[in-house]
């Protein structure tokens, strides 16, 4: 009995005991489990941490898995990796970047473009220089390099002073500059590098084409040539246009489209794709020199420059009156415009401005020559545009109309003028005299007649006499200046040949039309 109470005691504690088994048993499982767990995510962590220094190493400095270097270079507290586990793939380091090319300035001015062209020449960075010259062709831009490290370098040259850069005129669609050239040591060695420019939408002015003088031709050498372009293209058709002065002048068509590109500027040899070498001076360049020499009143300068078989020496003195007296001088935006461009026969426009008649006007130029290798001359000159607005604003210097006026018997006569009733040299007649003096004392075969003319007022006789003075007092004014008497000769011609109205047509008086009257002209016979 006593043992059946003592069972019946304790068999609850014995059913819970046994309950607890399946707990216990579970936690056990879990808590393994997480030791395992730990043990291999440890392990992978550890071999992680080595691997990341390693990767770090540059390729090129990282010793190969497989070398003992390898192993040794393996960070201390690390495990290496089984000598017959699969190298591990490392992703190299990224090569750095090449330096982008500087971008090229934009320029608002073909001026601008040319300056700093010459400066860079000037301090050496010969290769800014190329990439300017090459921005049409960047690819092209070692090669532009190389030719002017022959130049300035290897030939020695200098640029010249960069007020001397100067805008020269237009030819076809390019806007052309010059830019001096010195060598240190030797005076006779002055050239220009010409380069044409023309308008970039994106980058403002860029330059097109560099124009070399022959010197400079070696600098060429072992570059690709293609053909002179001073030969005579395959098939050339023409048409006819008008010149400056009325004349018409046979000029080649363009090639069609997808046909043999067209000639470059007459007197250029290509001697790559980004160089001509001039083998003469070009059209533009003479007619720069030419009317600088004029822009100097400078006549016996300008004179070497003409073909006086057809200019007329009256005509160009008369040209460098109007110049002095005007005070005229290019005009600052393409003064010079080639409007004919064969290789014979080139039309130049020579655009000027004068501050004290603030006018601006032209004047035409033909130039001509033989052949491509022979030098240009001037053959004609058209000057109504200019005389005519001298004309019309000489009053403001007190100097009546144009110096150059058409002559009765043919050509043009030089016109000089006097004050009303009066007979004596008016100040600014004296570098005319000076002119036709210098034309006189080159030769002294040469003769002139000089005729003088009055207004309508007065007796005939009054007035034969009148102009018979006028004519006298310009002979007497060359002869001061060294002429031989023997070359002039005069008479008066009184109002009999007026230059412009007397009267008005009411019957009025016209003082401004009598004014055009009281001259002496000087005709230049020979």
């Amino acid at each position: 009995m006593q043992s059946k109470l003592h069972r019946r005691h304790h068999a609850p504690r014995l059913q819970a005991g046994n309950s607890l088994v399946p707990v216990l048993i579970v936690v056990s499982a879990l808590a393994i489990s997480a030791a395992i767990f730990f043990m291999f995510t440890r392990k992978h962590m550890a071999s992680g941490e080595a691997e990341a220094p390693a990767a770090a190493v540059p390729p090129s400095s990282a010793p190969s898995a497989s070398s003992d270097g390898a192993r040794a270079a393996t960070p201390p507290g690390t495990k290496p990796a089984p000598e017959n586990a699969p190298a591990r793939q490392t992703a190299a380091a990224p090569a750095p970047p090449a330096p982008a090319p500087q971008p090229l300035p934009g320029f608002a001015r073909p001026l601008d473009l040319a300056s700093q062209f010459a400066r860079s020449l000037g301090s050496g960075d010969i290769a800014a220089a190329g990439r300017l010259a090459a921005a049409a062709n960047p690819s092209k831009s070692d090669e532009a390099a190389g030719v002017l490290d022959k130049i300035f370098k290897g030939m020695g040259y200098k640029v010249g002073p960069e007020e001397k850069v100067e805008l020269l005129g237009q030819v076809e669609n390019f806007t052309r500059l010059s830019i001096p050239l010195v060598k240190p040591g030797d005076p006779a060695a002055t050239l220009r590098m010409q380069i044409d420019v023309e308008r970039d939408d994106k980058m403002g002015w860029k330059i097109a084409k560099l124009h070399l003088p022959k010197e400079l031709g070696g600098a060429l050498a072992g570059l690709p040539s293609t053909p002179s372009a001073s030969s005579p293209p395959a098939a050339a058709t023409t048409q006819t246009m008008i010149g400056p002065d009325g004349r018409r002048v046979d000029v080649p068509l363009p090639p069609p489209p997808g046909g043999a590109p067209a000639t470059a500027v007459p007197g250029m040899k290509s001697g790559a794709s980004l160089f001509t070498v001039a083998e003469t001076t070009d059209a533009l360049a003479f007619a720069t020199d030419f009317v600088q020499t004029l822009l100097k009143h400078d006549f016996a300068a300008a004179r070497k420059f003409i073909d006086e078989q057809k200019v007329p020496p009256q005509k160009l003195a008369g040209l460098c009156i109007v110049f002095e007296e005007g005070g005229y001088e290019f005009k600052p935006a393409k003064p010079l415009i080639v409007t004919v461009a064969n290789p014979e026969v080139s039309w130049v426009i020579a655009q000027v401005q004068s501050e004290a008649l603030q006018q601006s006007t032209e004047f035409g130029l033909e130039l001509q020559r033989g052949s491509p290798a022979e030098e240009w001359h001037v053959a004609g000159l058209n000057l109504s545009e200019i005389l005519g607005s001298f004309a019309q604003s000489a009053t403001k210097l007190g100097v009546p109309y144009t110096p150059l006026v058409r002559n009765p018997k043919g050509g043009e006569s030089l016109a000089l003028y006097f004050e009303y009733d009066r007979a004596d040299l008016h100040p600014r007649a004296v570098k005319q005299l000076e002119i036709v003096a210098a034309i006189l004392k080159s030769d002294t075969k040469r003769k002139l007649n000089i005729a003088g003319h009055t207004d309508a007022k007065g007796a005939d006789d009054y007035n034969l006499r009148l102009s018979q003075a006028r004519a006298e007092s310009v002979k007497k004014g060359l002869i001061g200046l060294g002429v031989p008497p023997g070359q002039v000769s005069t008479s008066g011609l009184g109002k009999a040949q007026p230059l412009g109205p007397n009267q008005k047509a009411d019957g009025s008086d016209d003082p401004e039309g009598r004014s055009k009257n009281r001259r002496a002209e000087i005709f230049l016979d020979f």
